[in-house]
């Protein structure tokens, strides 16, 4: 059991009036520079005979305003589940999808969506959804979480298992983002960049990460969009991954994501961030035999 209440920041109104601003809120995907590898972590399917998400149920832990759970729907899933902590969030989920149906913009062949206010801390899944789910997708949310490997052991249930016999079913995949490690792990001073002396002495030198504490797990405290207080927890890459492992799942791929140089071209404000991984991007599926 977590020994820390869960955190929903999102229900305050004066933060969440702030998120509503940022450009992930208002442009979803189109301003979320990591979407493209993440969505290429989704489509890339390795079960027989299939790709994509066609057909398959699937599940969005964290999913904010919506936007994957409605482009999942759009790329073929035959069932998508948004789930979130922040009672104000699933309602703007809810009213953007009311919005899309007054427009006539869902066609009658789309799978169903539906929304779910939920704390991933405590999460339990009911029968019917045990060994239901295709697809576990998590966004830039499992770093609020304190007990990861018991989420895990959540979240491999209610994916399908595979059939080892024969090979003729894979298991389920999970795919999520979380912000890097190397981001997360400062604990003092505040994080940010750093200048360095010019070796002349003279003028601005270069900037650098000051990375601190990396080995030292746990919660961190920073302030975010005018709320004091924003609670996070550090793991390190290796303890991602080894969690995925000790909880029955095969890593298939792994992304220490920054800028690539054309992001920079189009954002010159993100030439900083190619010095050090922004986010940490991972796939799994299933262990045929855990």
């Amino acid at each position: 059991m977590s020994s820390i209440p869960t955190q929903n920041i999102y229900d305050d109104p004066k933060f969440f009036k702030a998120y509503s601003t940022l450009p992930r809120s208002q442009h979803g995907f189109d301003a979320a520079p990591e979407w493209p590898v993440l969505q290429e972590m989704v489509l890339k399917n390795n079960k027989l005979g299939h790709s994509g998400i066609e057909n398959e149920h699937v599940l969005d832990l964290g999913c904010g305003y919506g936007w994957f759970t409605r482009w999942a729907r759009e790329n073929g899933a035959k069932h998508v589940k948004g789930m979130d902590v922040s009672t104000k969030m699933i309602e703007r989920a809810k009213e953007s999808e009311q919005d899309l149906r007054k427009k006539g913009s869902i066609p009658p062949s789309y799978g169903t969506l539906c929304y779910e206010v939920g704390d991933l801390e405590t999460i339990s899944f009911s029968a019917s959804e045990i060994d239901s789910y295709d697809l576990v997708y998590s966004s830039l949310t499992f770093h609020y979480i304190e007990d990861f490997s018991k989420l895990l052991r959540q979240i491999r249930l209610c994916l399908k298992k595979g059939s080892p016999e024969d090979g003729s079913r894979k298991g389920g995949r999970l795919i999520f983002s979380v912000e890097h490690p190397i981001c997360t792990a400062p604990i003092n001073p505040e994080p940010d960049w750093k200048v360095l002396p010019n070796e002349d002495g003279d003028g601005v030198g270069r900037k650098i990460w000051p990375l601190n504490s990396y080995s030292d797990e746990g919660p961190r405290v920073t302030s975010w969009l005018g709320i004091d207080g924003v609670r996070k927890y550090h793991r390190t890459v290796e303890t991602y991954v080894t969690a995925l492992l000790q909880n029955g799942f095969v890593p298939t791929g792994l992304k220490d994501w920054v800028p690539s140089e054309h992001d920079v071209e189009e954002h010159p404000e993100w030439k900083d961030e190619r010095h050090r991984p922004y986010f940490l991007l991972i796939s799994a599926e299933i262990h045929s035999h855990y």
